[in-house]
């Protein structure tokens, strides 16, 4: 995401690994459905959890990444995918810290400025969101999901 300190293809020990069911192959781009609760299986709690139980409720998230070139993959084939340590701790930043700075910011300058205990509050929940248009802004870009990379196809039941 950052493209700081990159090391090439993901293949490091700190690198984010999963596999991916492959939903659609559209021209040069894979379209592949993305299970946010795959860590659930390991979880010792993973039988009695509720959350569990609410997500699985819901459809997975689909997810465009770019195809590698003369890579064979067809529907219902599942791809291994990487993701460098550096670009998931930059995701990691921006998502959940940055927010959060931002707030405890605001709300510092906001009661350090003499507001009311209110007024310094509106003024942090108007900051909040905004802090989320970096996020916002390179998702659109697709520059988040350009740091998945596609490592190995595993061909599916049918081929």
């Amino acid at each position: 995401m950052t493209g700081c300190c990159d090391d090439g293809l993901a293949t490091g020990t700190r690198d984010l690994r999963e596999r991916l069911r492959v939903v659609a192959v559209k021209g040069e781009s894979l379209v592949v459905a993305a299970d946010r609760a795959s860590a659930c299986a390991a979880c010792a709690e993973a039988k009695g959890c509720g959350t569990r139980v609410l997500v699985s409720l819901r459809r997975p998230d689909l997810m465009t990444l770019d195809r590698p070139a003369g890579l064979a993959v067809a529907a219902g084939d599942e791809v291994d995918v990487a993701m460098s340590g550096n670009s998931l701790l930059a995701g990691v930043g921006l998502a959940y810290l940055l927010p959060a700075v931002a707030f405890v910011i605001a709300l510092s300058v906001a009661t350090g400025a003499g507001l009311s205990d209110g007024a310094s509050a509106v003024v942090a929940l108007i900051v909040l969101p905004l802090s989320f248009l970096p996020v916002v802004f390179l998702d659109r870009r697709a520059r988040l999901s350009r740091a998945l990379q596609v490592l190995d196809v595993i061909p599916g039941r049918g081929r």
